[in-house]
C-alpha cells in the first residue's frame, strides 16, 4: 500500500496570535483531543489555516 501526499502551500512564519493582530478573524474552528485547526480570513477574503498541536505545544500556519 502506498501513500502519496503533497502540500502546495505558503507556510507563514506568523503564529495564530500574530495573524489575528494583523487583522485576520477566526471563521471556523475544529478540534480533537490532540489538535485544533483554525480557519482565518481577512477583509480581502485571504485564507490562512492554523494548526495547534497540544502534544508538542506548536502552532503552524499556512496559506492554502
Amino acid at each position: 500500500m502506498f501513500c502519496n501526499i503533497s502540500i502546495a502551500a505558503d507556510f507563514s512564519s506568523e503564529s495564530l496570535n500574530e495573524n489575528l493582530k494583523m487583522g485576520y478573524k477566526i471563521t471556523k474552528e475544529t478540534s480533537s483531543q490532540k489538535m485544533k485547526t483554525f480557519t482565518l480570513k481577512n477583509k480581502n477574503n485571504e485564507v490562512i489555516l492554523c494548526l495547534v498541536d497540544f502534544r508538542d505545544q506548536e502552532t503552524m500556519c499556512w496559506k492554502p
